[in-house]
């Protein structure tokens, strides 16, 4: 599809991956609302490489845009973040857009994501739209305007995700900084034991070219599937409120099998016990604008 920012008069093309009644392109989507995931792309990557992270979510009940923007050598970092924030808000108007396929099947969280330039625009698209409730990025890199600037006004909660065995955007000069710059009150950062920076996708020449100095001590597949296994019950937890999701994140981080991470906080919900030995459930927990109470009846009083 391709949409237009008008307060730009800017033509954002992109691939769009969604729950559908039948496989194939322009299909209808399925019955339900589902949350919209913003993926930016790497540095001369094309949206095509990144088949091993939509296989993986869209199936699970996300749509997922990635736009084609910024595609050249000389690309804006800032026009590309805009585009992110743009889609963001786009999607949701879709929702609400009774000529659109996507009428009434948009959940209102979002989240902007995105692996290495696409990663870095990913916090430099944060401070242009409201409906981005999380951020979850795959070896972000450094950008012009900063991405570890953005991130010192970046309050929603965070994912980073990192191979360890980076040489083309070492963690320690990238990603580490903007989670150390973050002012979420629920930020983590995992980093791949042996993980590379190419293989967050499915290969791509420039990618692989930029990484001829290191290479990975695990598969590309040990990789996606390890990264698939953190992001899908982070998203849950946060853009579907599902505890238990947010209790399986926390497993496999204290269980550490092919990672090392750091938090300031867990993804947990808060349980009240009440009258009648009843409970009531708080999530997502943090949250950011709104949260959902559950097990309260008519005659409760909060």
């Amino acid at each position: 599809m391709s949409f237009n920012d008008a307060s730009r008069n800017r033509t954002i093309d992109v691939d769009i991956y969604y729950p559908a009644t039948t496989s194939g392109s322009g299909t209808p989507v399925e019955s339900g609302q589902f949350p919209v995931l913003v993926f930016g792309h790497g540095f001369l990557m094309g949206t095509g490489v990144y088949d091993v992270v939509w296989n993986e979510l869209v199936p699970e009940g996300y749509i997922m845009v990635l736009p084609q923007t910024e595609s050249g050598l000389t690309p804006s970092h800032e026009d590309f973040g805009k585009d992110i924030a743009f889609l963001v808000d786009q999607m949701q108007l879709e929702g609400q857009n009774g000529s659109s396929p996507f009428n009434g099947a948009v959940a209102a969280t979002s989240a902007a994501m995105g692996h290495s330039m696409g990663g870095g625009s990913a916090f430099l698209s944060v401070q242009y739209s409201t409906n981005i409730n999380a951020i979850a990025t795959l070896a972000a890199a450094e950008t012009n305007p900063s991405a570890e600037a953005a991130a010192a006004n970046i309050s929603i909660p965070s994912l980073i995700i990192s191979g360890a065995n980076d040489c083309v955007t070492p963690p320690a000069d990238h990603q580490q900084l903007m989670h150390n710059a973050l002012i979420s009150n629920c930020k983590s950062y995992v980093s791949i034991t042996g993980g590379s920076h190419c293989q967050f996708a499915s290969f791509s020449l420039p990618c692989s070219t930029g990484e001829l100095t290191c290479s990975a001590d695990i598969s590309d597949v040990q990789q996606q599937e390890l990264t698939a296994s953190l992001l899908l019950p982070w998203l849950n937890f946060y853009l579907k409120s599902d505890c238990a999701a947010g209790d399986d994140f926390q497993n496999l981080l204290s269980t550490g099998t092919g990672i090392t991470s750091q938090q300031n906080c867990s993804l947990s919900c808060l349980n009240v016990n009440e009258k009648e030995e009843r409970t009531i459930q708080l999530y997502p927990n943090p949250a950011k604008d709104m949260v959902t109470i559950s097990g309260i009846g008519a005659d409760d009083t909060v």
